[in-house]
């Protein structure tokens, strides 16, 4: 076949012609490739062409598909349907771009990373699509289409283009891709509870499977990494195994999902859905806490992010739960609130309420009572440590939307346990530390909602507490039990959501473990078992400070620390106005960013933080009337691995106008090396001379090169900022 003219004797010397040998060259060109594909090694240059093939694949799909139905729809020669040169045109495009689409996914398909099997089968049947498009093509002259040899054509390349796109489609998205809306409504209308969930299997493999596992799976496996099974997964690629908790950033996995988003080795790449903050927090928590496959969520701390997300995510918990009852009056919650009685909502914009007692010494059984206006809204009261005696069991039965009761080491000894019979929507129940009897606890049976009960040291026999956990439908948490069994306590619980302080605000401590004592610091100092202050009441924070707490218990390893930085703000700016835009990528709420209060966490994808790369961060910070402060405090971002460094220099002016500022005061923060932590928010304190100031000016430079360790070494650091203070 001569490639110069068409059996029909047309001449080529038109633009048909020319783009009709292109695609006969570049076939030819392919099927030589194809043979000598073991001895063929893409050259660099040619890389960037055969990454084109995900932008050009889907032109051959669409033209040679609507080519196609046309053949099918034509039913004779005089047919109004059928135009000849437009069809030709339409085949003409047809063959080209099937050509360079062939030619690219040849290409691509020499890089590696993806299944051996998966990728024959697609690349085949595109050079067999491509290839058979030319021959149409070229004898359309032999295959009129109201013949039955053009439609059966048709539809032998109709069935090719849709398997070979599946196919892609695979590789590209995984098998699932296009099940996977069915699948996941399944998933939503049988969701796991929170007392069956596994931590691995339940929370942390559906966020592989929607945003990693269509990059890494047995058809695509980028980097050598396939998560489609929890040997491959914890396996590792080419880089290693994905966590490392000796490291800083714990390893690769999380290294990458921190880097700025338009880095190519961000994870997930650009155009894929990235990770939102909740699920980052869960991927770094469950890697911290051992990255175990067998852990069962309601086996984890409530302060532990894994437990927080678990009740956003999975059914049964009080976080879904729809309630029947109205709200209850905020006076009324308010009037009950008091220094040790703690009255709050469940979650945002739920009707439910939860209590919690503090400070043994004041606590009266009439607190208990006084709570009867709120009986149909109260679902959870924890009693702790309180001095509660078996007659309160009886005015606490009338709670009866309770769903969960903490009477852990009370002064109850179960003689009138019966009581809470009276409460049918109880869930968990806990009664550790108390002197509860074996038969006083099988009677709670008959309470039908009843499926957790929590006994941890107990007087119950080795025995007896084998005879629970044989038991029907309810699950008895009997703890560990032996003298040389020694645990590690969690940390306690801070209360405080909100880290920006107005006044004198109290702070909540709290633990779920019975029997702790929690020894806390203002001073930035590691609180330690013999000579920390010993929580005991809520306690208030005038100005800004750090918060560290321990939990320490006689027979125990005493916890990890847990802290929080409180912000105290005085003075809030009445305007901002930013001197410098904010990067495009990372605009956060722009001008209102630094006065709006909210307090960004430490990822950086949050949408809270205001980046800089190219210029110097520079902002105004206005007052209506003149206000007499004496510091400032800037909250910003530190993340190694992401590029995020502190800026080289901080300068804040101020004056009573914008053309009356002078320089209060400059610092330079110490620049992280290799043993830095990888993420933290940064504070920064810049006190001066009493002054009235009208005016603030901040200015923050970041770093022009990160150092030779950093893996972007020689590249911009980025700088990011959330909040002013003015005390």
């Amino acid at each position: 076949m001569e490639p110069a003219s068409r059996p029909n004797g047309r001449s080529f010397s038109d633009w048909k012609g020319w783009i009709y040998n292109f695609a006969f060259f570049l076939n030819g060109l392919l099927i030589f490739l194809v043979l000598f594909e073991n001895r063929f090694v893409v050259p660099v240059w040619m890389q960037s062409l055969g990454r084109m093939h995900p932008l050009v694949l889907h032109f051959p799909l669409v033209v040679l598909m609507l080519y196609s139905f046309w053949i099918l729809i034509v039913e004779k020669k005089e047919s109004s349907k059928w135009n000849e040169d437009l069809a030709d045109t339409l085949l003409l495009i047809g063959i080209v771009t099937a050509a360079i689409a062939a030619f690219s996914g040849f290409v691509l398909s020499q890089e590696g990373g993806y299944e051996k099997g998966a990728i024959f089968w697609h690349k085949w049947l595109g050079i067999v699509i491509s290839v058979a498009s030319i021959f149409w093509y070229s004898f359309q002259k032999y295959l009129p289409p109201w013949k039955i040899p053009a439609k059966i054509i048709s539809v032998s390349l109709l069935v090719m283009l849709l398997v070979g796109g599946h196919l892609g489609g695979n590789i590209t998205h995984g098998e699932n891709f296009l099940t996977a809306p069915m699948q996941l409504a399944v998933v939503e209308n049988d969701k796991v509870t929170f007392e069956e969930a596994n931590v691995y299997t339940d929370l942390v493999e559906p966020i592989l499977e929607q945003k990693c596992i269509s990059c890494h799976n047995a058809q695509k496996s980028k980097g050598n990494l396939q998560m489609q099974t929890k040997e491959l997964f914890a396996k590792g690629g080419k880089e290693g195994a994905p966590w490392d908790t000796t490291k800083a950033d714990l390893g690769i996995l999380l290294t990458r999902v921190h880097l700025p988003l338009d880095d190519k080795k961000h994870m997930p790449p650009r155009g894929k859905a990235p990770l939102t903050d909740d699920e980052i927090a869960l991927l770094e928590a469950w890697i911290k806490g051992g990255s175990r496959f067998d852990e069962m969520v309601k086996s984890v701390s409530p302060q532990n992010p894994i437990y927080s997300y678990a009740q956003n995510v999975l059914a049964g918990s009080e976080a879904e739960e729809k309630y029947d009852f109205s709200a209850a009056s905020p006076e009324k919650i308010k009037e009950l609130n008091s220094t040790y009685r703690l009255i709050k909502s469940v979650a945002a914009e739920s009707p439910a309420l939860a209590v919690n007692f503090y400070n043994r010494a004041n606590f009266k059984s009439e607190d208990i009572a006084a709570l009867a206006p709120l009986k149909e809204q109260i679902i959870e009261m924890d009693l702790s440590k309180m001095p509660v005696k078996d007659e309160d069991l009886k005015t606490i039965s009338q709670f009866t939307e309770l769903r969960k009761l903490i009477l852990n080491f009370t002064d109850i000894t179960g003689s009138t346990l019966p009581e809470l019979k009276k409460l049918t929507k109880l869930k968990n129940l806990s009664l550790s530390g108390t002197k509860v009897k074996l038969l006083q606890i099988q009677a709670l049976s008959e309470i039908p909602a009843l499926k957790n009960v929590f006994v941890w040291n107990t007087d119950l026999t080795s025995q007896e507490m084998l005879t629970l956990t044989k038991s029907g439908k309810i699950s008895y948490e009997t703890g560990f039990r032996g003298d040389t069994v020694v645990l590690n306590l969690n940390p306690p619980i801070i209360e405080n959501e909100d880290q920006i302080l107005s006044g004198n605000t109290a702070i909540r401590l709290k633990h779920q473990i019975p029997g702790t004592i929690i020894r806390y610091s203002l001073d930035g100092k590691e609180p330690d078992s013999t000579t920390s202050t010993i929580y005991n009441k809520p306690f208030p924070v005038s100005k800004n400070t750090k918060l560290i707490a321990k939990a320490f218990k006689k027979g125990w390893y005493g916890s990890k620390p847990v802290e929080k930085f409180f912000f105290k703000s005085t003075f809030h700016p009445d305007s901002v106005r930013l001197i410098t835009k904010a990067d495009l990528k990372y605009p956060a709420q722009g001008n209102k960013t630094l006065n709006d209060r909210v307090k960004s966490d430490n990822s950086a994808s949050s949408g809270k933080w205001l980046g800089y790369r190219d210029q110097d961060l520079q902002a105004y910070l206005y007052f209506n009337k003149p206000v007499k402060a004496q510091s400032i405090t800037i909250s910003m971002l530190r993340n190694v691995g992401g590029f995020i460094f502190p800026p080289t220099r901080i300068e804040v002016w101020g004056g009573l106008s914008e053309k009356q500022m002078k320089l209060l005061k400059v610092l330079t923060p110490k620049m992280p090396d290799k043993t830095t932590a990888n993420s933290e928010n940064l504070v920064f304190d810049f006190d001066f001379p009493s002054q009235e100031i009208s005016c603030l000016k901040v200015v923050a430079k970041p770093l022009s090169k990160l150092p030779e360790w950093h893996p972007g070494k020689g590249q911009k650091a980025w700088v990011f900022m959330d909040e002013v203070f003015v005390n």
